[in-house]
């Protein structure tokens, strides 16, 4: 279930629930306290040791919100509260100066509509270093790092740390990443990474 709280104006809200109503994990809850918008867990899934996937689909709806911001003219700033009282909250963002939209914010924006994957019948992957390249610079989250997928296809995408916010932090650059990919009219698959201890995911990228 996904519960939608925007403090700003009622056109603001709508854009926000729309964008965060197409993400396929809706375990999380996008609430706002004075000031800021709040990212928090709810439940667990079955079959998800440590809570991993819904801390991903969390990274995945602090990323739409990011981009629902920067299209509404607004910068955000991003933080990691530790409040003992609500240990569900895992990232909080607050609205910065007005800074208004660029074209890439408005095309993300668009994108968000064409995330897609993973893609039908015999689809071809994108091997172009360049591009691959390209869509890796494109994850401007902190503690992670996207990077061509080395000796396979694709690019991995690794935290710095094995927290719950790193999880949080991984799940929200897979997301730029597809968005970044969506922009250019491709579609992406996501897949787990290694079984190392820090959170990381393979996005295999596909022409459109």
């Amino acid at each position: 279930m996904t519960d939608v709280a925007f403090s700003w104006d009622r056109s603001a809200r709508a854009v926000l629930a729309d964008a965060l109503a197409r993400l396929d994990v809706r375990r999380f809850v996008v609430e706002t306290r004075p000031g800021e918008l709040a990212i928090a867990r709810v439940g667990r899934l079955r079959h998800d040791p440590g809570g991993r996937h819904v801390l991903t689909g969390c990274g995945t709806a602090l990323s739409t919100a990011w981009i629902v911001l920067r299209g509404l003219g607004i910068r955000p700033v991003l933080s990691f509260p530790h409040d003992p009282g609500r240990p569900d909250v895992l990232a909080a963002v607050t609205p910065g100066a007005d800074d208004p939209a660029t074209t890439s914010d408005w095309d993300r924006y668009l994108a968000l509509r064409a995330v897609a994957g993973p893609p039908r019948g015999r689809a071809v992957p994108v091997a172009d270093p360049v591009v691959l390249a390209e869509l890796a610079a494109e994850n401007p989250w902190p503690r992670t790092q996207a990077a061509r997928n080395p000796g396979g296809r694709g690019l991995s995408v690794v935290a710095d740390g094995a927290g719950c916010v790193d999880r949080v932090l991984v799940g929200a650059a897979v997301h730029s990443v597809r968005v970044a990919a969506a922009v250019r009219g491709l579609t992406t698959e996501v897949r787990p990474g290694g079984q190392g201890s820090v959170p990381q995911a393979v996005v295999l990228v596909f022409e459109g």
